[in-house]
């Protein structure tokens, strides 16, 4: 189960690739992605994860307040997104992003793994449809 959440990880970084790659000319949402949205969602799902071999209360500690910190980060640039609004479901897909963050944030708060978890599944879904809607998949050479 654990696996889906490092497999999300691994598709907002590759995503945020793509975002360079087909995005340059709208770097105002490339900046959005890379500073605020790929590490916050990253901080975030760390939180729902299994926590590392011999983490001390102290490191369990700084890892909730960083996914806290992730999801809250999260909401804003939802928010930051929605006005750079573009045809189709866009703002959709960010006030997702709001909303998914919204409770991720709380079950951060709880220091809920097992919640976290599957908020961040519906993140990952939130970003996925937004990536496969915007950033159209590179031609592959023949």
């Amino acid at each position: 189960m654990r696996v889906r959440l490092l497999l999300a990880a691994c598709a907002v970084l590759a995503a945020g690739g793509a975002v360079a790659q087909v995005m340059n000319h709208d770097l105002p949402v490339q900046a959005i992605m890379a500073t605020g949205v790929n590490p916050g969602a990253l901080a975030f799902w760390a939180g729902g994860n299994d926590p590392p071999e011999n983490e001390t209360k102290a490191d369990a500690a700084a890892r909730w307040a960083e996914a806290l910190k992730g999801a809250q980060t999260l909401q804003a640039k939802g928010v930051e997104l929605q006005k750079h609004s573009r045809p189709g479901p866009w703002n959709t897909y960010a006030q997702m992003l709001i909303d998914v963050s919204k409770e991720g944030e709380a079950a951060a708060k709880a220091k809920d793994a097992e919640k976290a978890f599957e908020i961040g599944g519906r993140l990952y879904d939130s970003c996925n449809g937004c990536h496969k809607t915007y950033i159209p998949t590179p031609p592959r050479p023949q």
